[in-house]
């Protein structure tokens, strides 16, 4: 693994990204049921990769800056 860690603004962005990135994407997820259509993906599927994925960028922050 890389030694490199993120600081505390580039692991906020980041996971602002990924909260925006997952609730667009069950929202969307949502609206292809209302209309009918049945999704590659389950309900949930993006929370659950997006909070895992957020472990992971903690994991790689700078210990002085977690817990953001």
């Amino acid at each position: 693994m890389s030694k490199v860690k993120f600081n505390g603004f580039e692991n906020y962005v980041i996971k602002q990204a990924l909260n925006d990135f997952s609730s667009k994407m069950e929202a969307e997820i949502e609206q292809a049921e209302t209309d009918g259509n049945r999704p590659i993906y389950a309900p949930g599927f993006f929370d659950m990769i997006c909070k895992d994925l957020i472990i992971k960028v903690d994991g790689m922050t700078l210990k002085k800056d977690r817990g953001l």
